[in-house]
């Protein structure tokens, strides 16, 4: 594969021929596959540099993916500061998000955007919402979303910006107890689905949490958030900074005495390990502080080292995740 090829895709350049030849050979083989996530991984890592491209470049250059002789492309292309999204979509052909043979765009039957473990990326939804995803998230809309029927569905975290249309009103459904009916506001939701609850922060405009039988249960105002409950079918409402819920788009975790469980959880979908409980009474230890999502991984576990009694193994795994032993 022409590594320009999968640069203009990074890029969001590709055309949908270009798109569509791409992931064929993708899915050739597993070692294609392994050379393409190479290349995302080094240009997610340097989209979101604060270097020139110039240096950037140089980077790539040191992982052994500097064998491309357009490099006024490739410079050019390092400008766009967003990580990759894979697009997958059931109609047409895998991976394809739009048919092109007509004037205006028309969906296929479900486009979803998935984000790896350890990445964050944008998605600009047809009726101009923008949707910032989490690591391991996944964004799924039908085909008639375009024509009005605004309804996605979230597995994972994401902050919406909802563009308004009060004549169409903008649907995010997590689960079969709840969904979320926006009239045009920004928001964060946390709703992984192994997690036991989902969490909704409002910053902007109105949210309203309705049942399967589109009753209204509660509408939230800025400032406030909602914790659903799973196991107890049950919603708790409070009034919080909503900056600890939305940090993590600028790199920034936050986390007010939350158990070492749930920053573990959080831990293994950043950076993609495993995390086993040696001493399973830590589980419950609270903590308090700020984690740096763009720090390596054994940098984030010593400073737990050095802040409290943790001690910790790391074990290195080919083509597996790595697990981190805490005692």
């Amino acid at each position: 594969m022409d590594q320009t090829k999968i640069y203009k895709y990074l890029a969001q350049e590709a055309s949908e021929a270009e798109v569509k030849a791409l992931f064929e050979w993708i899915d050739e083989s597993p070692e294609n596959r392994k050379v393409f996530i190479q290349y995302k991984k080094s240009w997610a890592l340097s989209a979101t540099s604060q270097n020139d491209p110039n240096q950037l470049w140089d980077k790539l250059s040191k992982s052994g993916l500097k064998k491309q002789k357009n490099n006024r492309f490739i410079l050019s292309a390092l400008k766009y500061a967003a990580a990759a999204v894979i697009l997958f979509s059931l109609g047409i052909f895998a991976n394809s998000m739009f048919d092109f043979t007509n004037s205006k765009p028309v969906y296929v039957a479900q486009t979803q955007f998935e984000v790896p473990l350890g990445q964050m990326s944008t998605v600009f939804l047809p009726d101009g919402t923008t949707v910032h995803l989490n690591s391991g998230s996944k964004l799924f809309y039908d085909s008639n979303f375009s024509s009005g029927n605004r309804q996605v569905k979230l597995e994972g975290e994401a902050f919406f910006q909802v563009h308004s249309d009060k004549s169409h009103p903008f649907v995010v459904n997590t689960t079969e107890e709840i969904s979320l009916k926006v009239y045009g506001t920004s928001f964060n939701i946390q709703a992984y689905p192994n997690d036991e609850e989902i969490n909704t922060t409002l910053v902007e405009g109105s949210l309203g949490i309705v049942n399967p039988d589109g009753e209204e249960l509660t509408r939230l105002v800025p400032g406030e958030n909602a914790q659903y409950l799973k196991a107890e079918n049950r919603i708790n409402l409070s009034e919080v900074n909503t900056g600890l819920f939305t940090s993590w788009q600028q790199g920034l975790v936050v986390f007010r005495d939350e158990s070492l469980n749930d920053i573990a959880l959080k831990i293994e979908r950043w950076y993609n390990v495993e995390i086993i409980f040696e001493n399973p009474e830590l589980k419950n230890d609270v903590y308090n502080g700020t984690i740096l999502k763009n720090k390596p991984i054994d940098q984030i576990l010593e400073v737990f080292k050095l802040t409290s009694s943790l001690e910790y193994k790391i074990e290195y795994r080919t083509d597996k995740p790595t697990i981190i032993y805490w005692n």
